[in-house]
């Protein structure tokens, strides 16, 4: 027969007696004490009191409602809880006899004249001057304060004029001219001929030509300029020139495509965009425009007038015109210095009768007999 095959012993697995007297037994039961101690005194504590005297005494919820009790200064606090552990009720049957002082009452100006005690709060500070003024006095702003924005714009009571707010004060509504064609008498040199352009206003767009002619060539050069009126005038897309015997050049002003650039059909690369800059073409009627909106009513000698002009040359000049004054005429004389040697110098002469469009300009390169225009007549179309 098969030996009988022995079993493993299996150890049984042994588990932490719970003794009866551990900590957890003995901390439920000083829990449970404590517990029963505390209610008993609350019970005695609340009970008592009534019951402490033998005169006629209100009930005990009727001294914590109608008035807080008064302090006992010959019964601190701790004598007190002394005596209620005790059982001795002689001091507190006394205590709670005596007829509770009224606290006076604080008026508005004891208010103000009070102390402020180091443990108070502002909270509680301006809680007790609310309930002590009850029907407080509106505030009245200093006559020397400055109006919040949103008020700059209201009539002043009695003068019926307004206060503009300084963006206001800032944005000038410009006055573009309306539609018109210039004849102009022009003259370079021993060359003489005529020019003339024609401005069309159409909304909030615009366009600009103007050609020259001469006896014997004809058509010597003809510039072209297109674009729209914004808040700082004319706004330039796009100028051409075209003289003669060149092949036409373009200027390109991009403004909702990326960075404001100015792009140049005779040079790669561009130049950046600032408002109001304009073409060597537009900057006629810009001039026409800044000088129908001055912005202080009007305009004084050493005043100046500031523009980027771009040529289809590829650069970008800034242009500073000053203004000189006025001759006996009538008319504004202003004036551009070049800031280089390579920069154009011009003076112009506005008439403000003829819509303030320029009535002579004259164009100085740094080679060559300088280019005038005298107007000659002016025609609304």
């Amino acid at each position: 027969m098969p030996a009988a095959r022995s079993r493993p012993r299996t150890v049984p697995a042994t588990h932490p007696v719970r003794r009866p007297g551990g900590v957890r037994p003995v901390l439920g039961l000083a829990l449970t004490l404590a517990a029963v101690l505390g209610g008993h005194l609350w019970v005695i504590d609340a009970w008592s009191l009534p019951m402490a005297t033998e005169e006629a005494a209100p009930p005990w919820p009727m001294v914590i409602t109608t008035r807080p009790a008064p302090p006992a200064p010959p019964m601190p606090e701790v004598r007190r809880a002394a005596v209620a552990l005790s059982g001795d009720r002689s001091d507190l049957r006394t205590v709670a006899t005596q007829p509770a002082k009224p606290r006076p009452q604080r008026t508005p100006a004891a208010v103000a004249k009070a102390p402020a005690t180091p443990l108070a709060s502002a909270r509680t500070t301006a809680a007790a001057e609310t309930r002590a003024e009850p029907h407080p006095v509106d505030a009245t702003p200093e006559a020397d304060a400055e109006p919040a924005p949103h008020l700059l714009a209201r009539a002043t009571p009695g003068t019926g004029a307004t206060r503009p707010t300084p963006a206001a004060a800032a944005s000038i509504a410009l006055t573009t001219p309306p539609s018109v064609q210039l004849h102009y008498r022009m003259k370079k040199g021993p060359l003489s001929g005529t020019g003339r352009i024609d401005w069309l206003r159409d909304g909030d767009t615009y366009r600009m030509r103007l050609e020259a002619r001469v006896p014997v060539f004809g058509q010597i050069f003809l510039e072209t300029s297109e674009g729209r009126l914004d808040a700082s005038g004319l706004a330039p897309l796009r100028h051409t020139e075209r003289r003669l015997q060149r092949s036409e050049r373009a200027v390109s002003f991009v403004r909702d495509q990326g960075p404001p650039r100015i792009l140049f059909s005779a040079r790669e690369g561009d130049e950046p965009l600032r408002p109001g800059a304009q073409d060597r073409l537009s900057w006629i009627a810009q001039l026409a425009t800044r000088m129908a909106s001055p912005p202080d009513g009007d305009w004084r000698p050493g005043s100046s007038l500031a523009m980027d002009v771009a040529s289809t040359g590829g650069d970008v000049q800034r242009w500073v015109f000053t203004i000189e004054g006025q001759d006996a005429t009538g008319l504004w004389h202003l004036r551009r210095e070049p800031d280089g040697p390579r920069d154009t110098r011009a003076e112009v002469w506005i008439d403000a009768r003829q819509q303030h469009w320029p009535v002579r300009i004259q164009l100085t390169e740094p080679s060559g007999d300088p280019l005038e225009l005298t107007l000659d007549g002016l025609q609304p179309t």
